[in-house]
């Protein structure tokens, strides 16, 4: 009962770091996404209990006694993501991670700092900038999202393109799972279980700490900014500068109808088909050549540059993509990988669907490998208009399924797209990914109903079928 549960949860945290009043308990039955009510009779979003840990033995004293009385529980940083995975499917515990926040010291001999899951990126950015040394790859979300919450869930944005996925520069994760036992997890030891927690969203433990592979503060960073008359011509400068010796530290690309909401909201005044930024970091004289190498590409292929001062503001605004949902009030997204080659295609096909639905949508994206697009469609609604809004709910599908047509996938499972999971990795692996689940979390209360099999707050399995079907239906609501 939610009454025992709170009192047993104190006696772990102190009852200051344990609620369960309605009105912070709502705090958590969602994410950044915003759900319909209805979604209530299908999954059980508002947990029992919302528990605040300080440490990693609470965390651990937590897990193991909601597997020993077989009681649900969701890990939960900042949830910035909009998949539904930090969303309850049948109450329980929701774990707040955002307390573990601390900084080591810098090991200045093995170019490492360790910090706690709940710390936000920013505040590890700064932390580092101050002290002359740098984190190589971040998230775009990174002055809200935690170090442990990206891991589970993301590990390609800022830097990714140049340095490589997120793994490549962590050293060692501490994880707490539904045993009770706390494991230190490496690539030289138990590498398979370590490569397992990057985005296994919550699933199979807790990450509480991280210790990341840390590097001198580049002696320069210029920001880029180009402009193009077509999609096509983009394509081809960016598959040329992303083979080159010194690749760009990141490259992020706006449409014109996202530059469009911008101006519209007195962001930007940037108009173009359709505009890329690269930025280079280094030393002085590489960077240097690197944007001379750059310009030629550019100017080669037909494109132009543009001023530097409004290189400079787009880079420093390179976290906040987000921002134009003031002129929603909502703002619904899409979020899927593809091939660089397709790029052409993704959006021509997500145009069609603007068109199709009379959409206000916007296209920004950027490059997380020599040949990998993070494609983020954005588009505007008014949650306020009930049935209008229930009814563009499916698009997301709709933009999801053009990555997967593109030979690309969903970033990620969650809730709403855990239907994906065996198109996206097959049947082989995903058996994998089910068999350790069931090995870590025998019990099944790592974050359940998500990524492997949604079930309803019934314990029914929703079935892809089911799904698609549900969803479908949606699209109705429009009319009424």
């Amino acid at each position: 009962m939610p009454g025992e549960l709170k009192e047993d949860l104190e006696k772990i945290v102190g009852e200051n770091n344990v609620s369960d009043s309605m009105f912070e308990r709502r705090l958590y039955d969602h994410d950044i996404a915003p759900l319909p009510s209805e979604i209530s009779m299908i999954f059980k979003t508002i947990p029992d209990v919302v528990v605040k840990p300080r440490n990693n033995d609470e965390v651990s004293e937590i897990i193991e006694y909601a597997n020993s009385n077989r009681v649900p529980i969701v890990p939960r940083g900042a949830s910035t993501w909009g998949y539904g995975g930090t969303i309850p499917t049948n109450g329980g515990i929701v774990l707040e991670l955002t307390g573990l926040k601390d900084i080591g010291s810098i090991d200045e001999d093995n170019m490492t700092v360790t910090v706690g899951a709940g710390l936000r990126w920013n505040g590890l950015l700064e932390y580092l900038d101050e002290r002359g040394f740098a984190f190589n790859v971040y998230p775009s979300s990174a002055p809200s999202s935690t170090v442990g919450g990206w891991i589970a869930t993301g590990c390609l944005g800022i830097g990714s393109l140049k340095y490589g996925h997120l793994r490549e520069h962590i050293k060692e994760l501490k994880v707490a799972t539904p045993t009770g036992e706390t494991l230190s997890l490496s690539r030289e030891s138990e590498a398979d279980l370590f490569e397992s927690f990057f985005g296994s969203e919550g699933t199979l433990g807790v990450i509480t700490e991280a210790t990341l592979r840390i590097h001198p503060k580049a002696e320069k960073i210029s920001p880029q900014l180009a402009a193009f008359d077509n999609i096509g011509t983009m394509e081809d400068v960016i598959s040329k500068v992303v083979v080159m010796p010194s690749k760009p530290f990141f490259i992020e690309m706006q449409d014109r109808d996202y530059l469009e909401i911008k101006r519209e909201m007195g962001l930007s005044e940037l108009e173009a088909e359709i505009i890329a930024l690269f930025i280079y970091e280094g030393t002085s004289q590489q960077v240097q050549e690197d944007v001379s190498n750059l310009r030629e590409i550019v100017y080669g292929a037909g494109g132009s540059m543009l001023p530097a001062d409004e290189a400079e503001e787009e880079w420093k605004e390179r976290f906040y993509h987000m921002r134009i949902r003031k002129a929603g009030p909502t703002l619904l997204a899409g979020e899927v990988t593809h091939p660089l080659s397709k790029l052409q295609y993704v959006f021509d096909e997500t145009r069609k669907i603007k068109k199709k639905h009379d959409l206000k949508l916007g296209i920004t994206c950027f490059m997380v490998s020599e040949d990998t697009v993070l494609y983020m469609p954005m588009f505007l609604a008014d949650e306020r208009v009930r049935w209008k809004f229930m009814s563009l709910l499916p698009v997301i599908n709709e933009l999801t399924a053009v990555g997967l047509r593109a030979g690309g996938g969903p970033y990620g499972f969650g809730i709403w797209n855990s239907f994906f999971l065996k198109q996206v990795y097959g049947e082989e692996k995903v058996r994998e990914m089910k068999e350790r689940k069931k090995l870590l979390d025998p019990n099944d209360v790592m974050n359940p109903g998500k990524m492997y099999q949604v079930k309803t707050k019934y314990g029914i399995p929703l079935w892809g079928t089911a799904f698609k079907l549900f969803t479908s239906l949606l699209g109705v609501l429009k009319y009424f």
